[in-house]
């Protein structure tokens, strides 16, 4: 993947800890009172099996393995040039390291490398991966750690860790998120994603962090490219304050998040706008529509008429060098509003929608 020039097809992944081997977290249920794990094991994982026993592979005992081995094949087939996906600090460190272990964390590493079976399964498939460096949501920050601790010593343990994936993995990554949304931090905090007063603080912490983590990947690596993701919806957008940290642009776009019509995905046209703007290249790095509940008027068919424009739209645009479908699967981890649990273009309990199926035909008939 070269965010520079070649345009190229990504997915997102939002269920990390399939890949990791992670517990799952637990599910957020209206009104972010109550909740619960309502995993299903050993349906998705039977269709992991059957798509690998398909290849002739043999099957791997690891439910990590299995899992990136089965997605890595699953996108290989349809033509995915990248996945997308969280990174979550908390996989690495578990628990936040005591200040006295901070001086010694460069030479000693992590004990664990727990997404080392996704990147590996999506090498060898020639499929690259950008990852989600240090997203501060409190579901993958390492226990007791928050920016309300300090927000020198919280800039100083993200340098660190940002540091440490880059060194661990710069061999197979070249191009790295950085956070996620800082324009929307606000937004994440009342809605239960983000925890702490730090989040509500604005640009100083905002610039501070987003500052130290591009300097932490090019201090690595200093042939990677790093990008910021802005939530893109809203009429003003100042990318001009952002493009300072990163090397490429990233923009979500959900139009049909609170309305299911029309179903119309000429909005990302706004990326070569803002590339135009900034000078940077721009990667659509999360657009999607839901195919439910159809009770709100969501439905499959709408989903893969969205898709389809969207990558259609997206690849025809000066300045934009990528689009990345929100998202892989949906899961029994529920989120809310009720459309989130419904972006995914396969169901882990019935299968391919779609969709799925629309996004490996528009990448043929695009690719001729």
């Amino acid at each position: 993947m070269n965010l520079d020039q070649k345009f190229s097809f990504g997915i997102n992944l939002d269920d990390p800890w399939r890949y990791a081997g992670a517990q799952e977290p637990k599910s957020i249920i209206f009104p972010h009172l109550l909740t619960l794990s309502l995993r299903d094991r050993g349906n998705f994982e039977r269709v992991e099996e059957a798509t690998i026993a398909l290849r002739q592979q043999p099957i791997p005992k690891d439910e990590a393995d299995r899992a990136s081995l089965s997605l890595a094949d699953s996108l290989k087939s349809i033509g995915v040039d990248f996945v997308r996906c969280w990174f979550p600090w908390r996989y690495f460190e578990p628990h936040a390291l005591p200040v006295e272990d901070l001086s010694s964390v460069l030479d000693k590493g992590y004990e664990k490398w727990p997404m080392d079976s996704l990147v590996k399964a999506l090498r060898a498939q020639g499929i690259s991966i950008l990852p989600v460096l240090a997203c501060g949501y409190h579901r993958m920050l390492p226990a007791g750690l928050t920016p309300d601790i300090g927000v020198d010593e919280y800039l100083e343990r993200a340098y660190l860790h940002a540091r440490l994936l880059v060194r661990h993995y710069k061999m197979d990554v070249g191009s790295w998120q950085l956070e996620n949304e800082p324009n929307w931090w606000m937004m994440h905090e009342a809605g239960g994603w983000r925890s702490g007063a730090s989040w509500l603080e604005g640009k100083g912490f905002r610039d501070a962090l987003l500052r130290t983590l591009n300097d932490a990947v090019h201090e690595e690596d200093q042939g990677a490219t790093t990008m910021i993701n802005l939530e893109a919806d809203e009429g003003k957008l100042d990318a001009a304050e952002y493009v300072k940290f990163c090397d490429v642009l990233g923009l979500d776009f959900y139009p049909n998040y609170k309305s299911p019509e029309p179903v119309d995905a000429s909005v990302v046209r706004r990326s070569a706008d803002f590339s135009k703007v900034t000078g940077k290249p721009v990667l659509i790095a999360e657009t999607g529509y839901p195919s439910g509940p159809s009770i709100l008027g969501y439905s499959q068919e709408n989903q893969a008429a969205y898709v389809a424009q969207a990558l259609k739209e997206a690849y025809s645009l000066d300045g934009v060098t990528g689009i990345s479908i929100w998202r892989y699967l949906d899961t029994s981890w529920k989120s809310f509003p009720p459309q989130e649990n419904h972006f995914g273009l396969i169901d882990e309990k019935k299968g391919p929608k779609s969709a799925w199926h629309r996004y490996g035909q528009v990448l043929r008939e695009l690719r001729g």
